[in-house]
């Protein structure tokens, strides 16, 4: 990844990485970035996203809301970013709510909680 300032990039390969990554909970929905890069709550940040069957890189602007700062057992370091609700941050969180479809309430661990 880049240094502050500049665009990462999140490529979700499948939906399990996609349903560990998704924080329903936040909202508008919120996206955790595996990452060893330091960034402080609140921080804003451009991704470019590509969600799992899509080839589509999605831009996305949005804050830092939540941090790992130490990889744990399933829980790699890294931050969120929460979703944005500009049309392209709507449909980010569209298309991740319809991947995800009946599987958000599930106990199942993630890489937040």
């Amino acid at each position: 990844m880049p240094e502050r300032g500049g665009i990462l990039t999140c490529h979700i390969e499948n939906i399990a990485t996609l349903y560990a990554s998704y924080l329903s909970f936040v909202n508008n929905g919120a996206l955790f970035i595996p990452s060893n890069q330091i960034h402080q709550l609140g921080d804003e940040v451009f991704i470019a996203v590509t969600l799992p069957s899509s080839s589509e890189r999605l831009p996305m602007n949005g804050k830092v809301v939540w941090i790992n700062y130490k990889a744990q057992v399933n829980r790699p370091a890294g931050f969120a970013v929460q979703i944005g609700t500009d049309v392209v941050g709507q449909k980010i969180n569209s298309e991740i709510e319809r991947l995800l479809a009946g599987k958000t309430d599930s106990q199942q661990a993630t890489y937040t909680m």
